[in-house]
């Protein structure tokens, strides 16, 4: 049975089941607990209608995550042999690969480097190797593609052509794409450091400043695609000119690059070690950066009403001599009534995480099909 295909019959239980099921496929395990906070249904109905996707086999049932003492709930997931989803994320210099099942489960993951000016096509054909290579030893069906690539990806038609032209010709399944800083934003709502949160904004501070809104467990990219641009919002008109040829962005402040020039420092982990070491002029830029990071966050969180923040990339390895001022400055200024509800984590996922958003991107995505066993209902078979 494919799933997107599926279709509730007449009836409230049909409805039901597939609101479980598609609940299932957008966020992976979670207990009966959350499925009853997350879809609306009753315990009961909850109880009743996993008793029957299980004997059909349509989901599993897993160990629950330990959290504290006694023994966790249980867990309940799709069926993993619904087949398998491949993620790939094209950054600057490197490749990288993960493929999961489609109870969420990560099977495998990979990388590839490559050096100097490298073309898309031979980029494409480099994530082609690489994926051959990872899936070669999965006897599943492959069920869909996600790529993430940097920068927009509305005004690149020729670059997601080559990239989506590549895979599909290779592995013959739907490929779908977005911008990969969206996509490790997605990721983290999933696996990583804001797991089970449904509306998170996420931001990573690198050379360049990027970011994502995901609200009610999706990707907000907006009409034209440029949502959660954090990085072009304005913190200073008479600043330094962008690379957006706008002045004084929030990127054109704290990109890596700025701030490693402003610092004198070589590396990030340069520039830790003289905030470690109490040096002035490195944690005055440092706290800088970090309170014009807290203001942009705090101006989304009074805008959008969203509470949970992650902040990820390479300046997160500043640690709390970043990510204090951050946490002040977003508490100070975010609208009243929001700061007992906030919450900055770091990113968990590091280099792979826009790899895991583009897996998550395609079992968000209803129309790719995933293949369930076909088992009549209970009722039909009594």
């Amino acid at each position: 049975m494919s799933l997107h295909q599926r279709r509730p019959a007449a009836g409230p239980r049909q409805q039901h089941e597939l609101v479980l099921l598609d609940h299932l496929r957008r966020r992976g395990r979670v207990n009966r607990a959350e499925l009853v906070s997350a879809t609306g249904l009753s315990r009961a109905t909850i109880s009743s209608l996993s008793a029957d996707l299980l004997a059909r086999q349509l989901i599993i049932a897993v160990p629950g995550r330990a959290a504290g003492t006694g023994r966790p709930p249980e867990d309940l997931a799709l069926n993993p042999d619904a087949g398998l989803v491949l993620g790939v994320d094209f950054g600057h210099h490197r490749v990288a690969l993960v493929v999961a099942d489609a109870a969420h489960e990560v099977i495998g993951s990979t990388s590839r480097r490559w050096d100097g000016p490298t073309g898309w096509d031979q980029r494409a054909a480099v994530a082609v190797a690489a994926a051959e290579d990872l899936l070669g030893g999965h006897g599943r069906g492959l069920a869909g593609i996600g790529t993430g690539v940097p920068g927009g990806i509305v005004n690149r038609p020729a670059v997601v052509d080559t990239l989506t032209g590549a895979l599909t010709s290779a592995f013959g399944v739907p490929v779908r794409e977005d911008n990969n800083t969206r996509l490790a934003g997605l990721a983290e709502t999933i696996w990583g450091a804001a797991r089970g949160l449904p509306d998170v904004a996420y931001i990573r501070l690198s050379n360049g400043v990027g970011g994502a809104l995901v609200l009610g467990g999706r990707i907000h990219a907006g009409p034209r695609g440029t949502a959660g641009e954090f990085g072009h919002i304005c913190v200073d008109p008479a600043g330094p000119v962008c690379r957006c040829s706008n002045h004084g962005c929030l990127e054109a402040h704290v990109g890596l690059d700025r701030l490693l020039a402003a610092t004198g420092a070589g590396t990030v982990a340069a520039l830790h070690a003289a905030c470690e070491a109490g040096d002035p002029g490195a944690t005055a830029a440092v706290a800088r950066a970090g309170r014009l990071i807290g203001g942009v966050l705090a101006s989304v969180a009074t805008t959008v009403d969203v509470a949970h923040f992650v902040l990820g990339g390479e300046l997160t390895a500043l640690r709390e001599h970043l990510t204090d001022p951050v946490r002040r400055t977003l508490r100070r200024q975010v609208a009243p009534g929001l700061q007992d509800a906030l919450r900055v984590e770091v990113a968990a996922l590091g280099d792979y995480a826009g790899a895991l958003g583009a897996i998550a991107a395609v079992l968000h995505d209803t129309t790719v099909a995933l293949d369930l066993p076909h088992v009549p209902p209970l009722a039909a078979r009594s």
